[in-house]
């Protein structure tokens, strides 16, 4: 067996079209398979609401009418 013969096949199957276009998608598929098995999604912070001030208290009517009679004499 010569070695030399052997060159010539070899490129012959190397430069043949399907044997790049199935290399190509080989390529392709490992890449996907690499990036689903590595995919983390990233966890979101939670805000937090701001909780709204409590309304004030409602006055009482016998406080409304000492602050409204200063002027009366």
């Amino acid at each position: 067996m010569e070695k030399i013969a052997f060159v010539p096949l070899v490129l012959a199957v190397i430069k043949d079209p399907r044997t790049i276009f199935i290399t190509v998608l080989m390529i392709l598929f490992v890449a996907i398979g690499n990036y689903v098995q590595n995919y983390v999604k990233k966890i979101k912070p939670v805000k937090k609401k701001k909780a709204a001030p409590p309304p004030p208290p409602p006055k009482k009517e016998e406080e409304e009418e000492e602050e409204g009679g200063g002027d009366e004499e």
